[in-house]
């Protein structure tokens, strides 16, 4: 993989000014995990967070507190983040950001969720479904009734400078309502993890979107029984903490996308609604799975080759959503 110089030296300027501007309680972030999005134990609907994924967004802030993380891509071979927290359930973010727009496939992802779909305005029709769909609840930065749980920070250029906070999206969730919810089919079934002796010493996993030169990496760590992200073969760390990105279960599926015709800012559509291929990452294994998603509103769901549901280990779940599955190299 080919390197770029990382910019390290901004992540502890980035979190302190982040942190000052957020309005809301002054409470430091626990340390612990993220807490497993499992199924049987969300009663609240999920914040459900776009994130910024262009070079000047470099570090985020949030993603390591994520219960689940997608990525996919946006335009021009950048790719972009929809980070979920589940109310008393993951740990207190200080800082979440940046802030960035909205797709109609990450709208859809969404509302398999039934999530409080945060987010800095969008693509027309992710604006339009986000607005109409019953599954969620919209929360739009860039308009009046969302605007107030947002801060911009000084050290960066708009539109990369956006931020919130989970407790901006409480007073948020207390603003809007319908903040309960009862479906007993949201999240993944968890599994315990493989003992330290059934974990393998080492595997590396490495895809890329569009372009082989803005890479993706992860290293299976055994003592810890979890994934460390690499970007562009350097450590991808978070802004407020200096700590590597780390996830327990890593998901790659195929997903085909296509430019939206006449778009006057190249954006593309993805087909998130039905099904594909692709690998589920756990305990240092690989395993082939089947992703499903029968409707808009259904949840996104993983099937092993014996028809089973997969169950994820607790602790992160980050999907990847790649245009093709020869882009995945695992070693």
């Amino acid at each position: 993989m080919r390197t770029v110089p990382f910019l390290r030296a901004a992540a502890v300027l980035i979190a302190l000014t982040v942190i000052a501007s957020l309005a809301g309680p002054a409470v430091a972030a626990p340390s612990r995990a993220p807490a497993a999005f499992e199924r049987g134990t969300i009663t609240r609907r999920p914040y459900v967070v776009m994130i910024d994924n262009h070079p000047n967004a470099y570090p985020q802030t949030g993603l390591d507190k994520a219960a689940v993380v997608f990525e996919a891509l946006a335009e021009a071979g950048i790719t972009r983040f929809m980070a979920v927290y589940v109310p008393g359930v993951s740990p207190d973010v200080p800082a979440i950001g940046p802030v960035r727009s909205a797709r109609l496939y990450f709208v859809r992802w969404a509302m398999g969720m039934r999530g409080m779909y945060i987010h800095a305005g969008g693509a027309p029709d992710a604006l339009r479904r986000a607005r109409e769909a019953q599954e969620i609840i919209d929360v739009d930065a860039l308009m009046r009734s969302g605007g107030a749980y947002f801060s911009r920070v000084r050290t960066r250029k708009a539109p990369h400078n956006l931020y919130t906070s989970t407790a901006r999206l409480e007073q948020a969730a207390v603003r809007f309502g319908n903040a309960e919810i009862n479906d007993p089919d949201l999240g993944f079934p968890i599994k315990a993890e493989a003992p330290p002796e059934q974990r393998p010493a080492a595997q590396e996993i490495g895809y890329y979107f569009i372009y082989r030169q803005d890479s993706v990496g992860w290293t299976y760590d055994p003592a810890g029984n979890a994934y460390l992200r690499l970007r562009r073969g350097k450590p991808a760390v978070d802004a407020a903490t200096g700590q590597q990105l780390r996830a327990s279960n890593i998901v790659v599926i195929e997903v085909q996308e296509r430019p939206i015709p006449g778009d006057p800012k190249g954006r593309i559509q993805q087909d998130v609604v039905g099904s594909g291929p692709g690998f589920l990452f756990q305990d240092g294994l690989a395993r082939e799975i089947t992703w499903r998603k029968e409707s808009e509103a259904a949840p996104l769901r993983f099937y092993l080759a014996d028809g089973s549901e997969a169950a994820m280990n607790p602790g992160q779940v980050w999907i990847a959503a790649v245009p093709k599955l020869s882009n995945l190299t695992v070693k």
